[in-house]
This record gives structure tokens, sequence and C-alpha cells, in this order.
């Protein structure tokens, strides 16, 4: 028999066929919403959005903040090299720690007074040790060994028997055998020279033996007095030599040049009782301010 099917009734729709419309449906719907979501309605019309990754939407009222983490400053730049050569082809060593306005400090160049070498020496291996403290403000050029012929022989001058603490261009120079026949004759004072002439340094400290006293050339009192208050020696105005280094540096190119003249003893006392007396005296010469006038105005 036929089926009867009212009028007023839409056909029915075979099960495959109504899926089929509920997934057209379904398609037409997520059309659209995707549609809406690629365009913004702006007040001229509507135009393009742009998509924004879902990674990178955050919630507006939220700050996140996160802490700096403080970076340490480099360690001083360490530069060791040979300044110059002795007459017996010795290398003058030359270390130098740091940048900026650079301290100089030696020992050693009068070969029998050689207890200063220990001491630059233990000054170097401290620094070293201690690169983080050091002032960033300066540099410090250590020489620690001036004379090598000369301390090899035990001998006050070089190999030529020249005193090398006389053989500097200063004003009141003598030219001699003893002394040298012209300035900068030898070529340790030549590479000392040529060091304070690359450098330029602010301050200058020479260890002697034996007087006894922190003697200074130049503007140096202030630089002298703080070095005294640390160690047993006291301060002394000895004067200048004839091409001395502190009539040079201190008297001629007022530039702070300190002598510390260890005691007669100190050639016996181990590097450790060398420190021990004067090391804090080393210290201040590295660390005293560099704001003093006489600094200041080079």
């Amino acid at each position: 028999m036929d089926e009867i099917r009212d009028p007023g009734r839409p056909p029915a729709v075979p099960e495959p066929a109504h899926a089929f419309a509920t997934f057209v449906a379904f398609c037409v719907v997520v059309a659209a919403g995707v549609f809406v979501d690629r365009i913004q309605i702006t007040r001229t019309g509507i135009s393009p959005a742009v998509s924004t990754p879902a990674s990178t939407i955050s919630e507006p009222d939220t700050v996140r903040i996160v802490p700096s983490i403080p970076v340490p400053p480099p360690d001083p730049a360490i530069v060791e090299e040979v300044a110059g050569h002795s007459v017996l082809g010795q290398p003058i060593p030359l270390i130098r720690i740091g940048s900026g306005p650079a301290i100089l400090i030696m020992a050693s160049i009068h070969g029998n007074e050689s207890a200063g070498t220990h001491l630059v020496e233990r000054l170097r291996e401290l620094l070293l040790k201690n690169l983080s403290d050091f002032p960033r403000d300066r540099s410090v050029i250590l020489m620690p060994v001036l004379n090598p012929d000369g301390v090899e022989a035990k001998t006050r001058g070089n190999a030529h028997g020249v005193d090398l603490n006389r053989n500097f261009p200063a004003e009141n120079r003598e030219n001699s055998q003893r002394y040298g026949l012209t300035a900068l004759s030898e070529p340790e004072a030549l590479a000392i020279y040529k060091t304070i002439e690359r450098f330029q340094p602010i301050r200058i400290v020479t260890l002697h033996e034996p007087l006894r006293c922190v003697d200074y050339d130049g503007p140096g009192l202030e630089l002298a007095t703080a070095m005294a208050e640390v160690c047993p020696l006291a301060v002394k105005k000895l004067g200048t030599r004839p091409g001395s280094m502190g009539a040079f540096t201190g008297e001629a190119r007022h530039i702070p040049t300190i002598t510390l003249e260890l005691p007669r003893d100190a050639r016996g006392l181990t590097a450790d009782e060398l420190w021990e007396r004067y090391g804090a005296a080393m210290l201040t010469a590295v660390t005293h301010p560099l704001d003093s006038a006489a600094e200041t105005d080079r």
C-alpha cells in the first residue's frame, strides 16, 4: 500500500541526507565564526584584523617584573712584557695591571740593594690574587728588577760599572765614567726612561737601601706621609742627586716620586718578614687616592 502523506507536512528526509544537512549547517557556522575572527569593525568600516598568536596574549592587568642580575665588572687587564735588556742581555721584566692613570713601582736599580725586589714581587702576587678588589680607576706597573746584572753580581752599578740612578737626563746630571758619559748611555736606564715616556705615570715609587726613611722628590709629601704612617719609617727629605730619577721625574717633571729607603738589615729578612713590616706601605702606594692636586694637574 502506498504511504499516505499529510499535505501540510514537509517530506521526510532520509537518514543519511539528514546527517549530511546537519554537517553542512555546522560548517557554515564555523566558517562564519572564522570570517568574523578575521575582520575588525572600525568607524570607517570593516578592515582585516591582525591575527595574534594565542601564546602572545597576556592578561592586560598583569605585569611581570623580571629582576635584573648585576653583571660584575671584568677583571683588570694584565700584561707581562720585557721593558728592555741589560748590558749582558738579561730581560728587564714589566707587568702592567689595570687601565687608567699609571702608578710605577720599581726595585733593584742598585744591584746590592735587592731587598725591595721581594716586596714588589709580593705586591704582584697579592694584586693578581685579588683582582676583583683592584681599583678600576688606575693601573699599576711593576718592575721588580731594574739592574739584573748588578743583582747577580751584587754590585751597585750595572755590568759597565755605571750607577743607573745617576744616568737620567736631569738638569743636574754630571757626565763621568761612574755616572755614564752621556745621559741614558746604559740600556737599563734607557728601558726605565722609555717606560716613563710610554705610560706617563702619575706617581713613582722606588725601593732602595739603607737610609731607613721615606724620601720624596717633587710634590710627593702627601703620599710619603701616608706611606710612613703605616710602616716603621719616617718621612725625611734627602734631596736630589746628580742625574737621579728623583731629580728627573720629581723635580723636573713634577711627578710625585717616593724613595722607600729600607734599613740596612732588610737584605737579611725573608720576603714574609719584609712584607709584614713594609707591605702596608706598598699597598698605600697603590690605593692612595688619585685626587691630590699634584696628580690631577698632570
